[in-house]
């Protein structure tokens, strides 16, 4: 990844580079201009492996407290009532079972706050989509390197226009295919963040109840 790249690029937000604007088709320039094409559709599959890959390591830490937390929590719901039983004073428990579901409750709660925020989802949507992505970029360098390997072997005008048009359509279907595998993680995002909001929704509207009729 080119480092004044990463500079002039937000890391927040996934953005496309700007289009290059000065491409030469003409006989002379019109293989420079080719290359031109394939860098930075090339660029803009890297930038989104590295986006990916950058963005599922804060995913990763939190998603992982979380669901260490919650298990954490749910041992020690177990473990409470033997504790209070083995302590137990005059037979009366040491520790109240009440506490049991109170860590429970805890449990529930971590993991309420890992699926709202995405973390452990989000964190293995990003691999798989840097991963499937990579993947397209061997194939398309591979490609390519066919491309120019063809581009030698030029007999006449014809087939230097076929050859440019041919490379055109490569870069255009490796850029749709990155921009496709784009849209549809974050249509899987999308789905798990309006889930998680009904979810919450249907929690609270399920208090509110409870607290009305008692």
């Amino acid at each position: 990844m080119d480092t004044k790249t990463n500079q002039l690029r937000p890391s927040t937000n996934l953005r496309p580079q700007r289009f290059p604007s000065d491409l030469d088709w003409s006989p002379t320039k019109r293989f420079d201009s080719l290359d031109q094409l394939f860098n930075f559709v090339n660029m803009e599959c890297e930038d989104a492996i590295h986006w990916y890959y950058e963005k599922k390591k804060s995913k990763a830490i939190l998603g992982y407290w979380l669901r260490l937390g919650a298990i954490v929590a749910v041992a020690a719901a177990g473990l409470i009532p033997i504790i209070g039983i083995l302590c137990s004073k005059d037979r009366v428990p040491c520790l109240s079972p009440a506490w049991a579901t109170v860590s429970l409750a805890i449990a529930a709660l971590l993991i309420s706050l890992d699926r709202f925020g995405g973390y452990t989802s989000g964190w293995v949507r990003y691999v798989r989509t840097a991963q499937i992505m990579t993947s397209l970029q061997g194939d398309f360098l591979h490609d390519w390197q066919v491309h120019r390997h063809d581009r030698q072997a030029q007999t006449s005008e014809e087939t230097n226009i076929k050859i440019t048009q041919d490379g055109i359509s490569m870069c255009k279907k490796f850029l749709q295919s990155v921009n496709t595998l784009v849209q549809s993680e974050t249509s899987v995002w999308a789905q798990e963040f309006q889930q998680a909001l009904m979810e919450v929704d249907r929690g609270s509207k399920s208090r509110s109840d409870e607290s009305n009729n008692g």
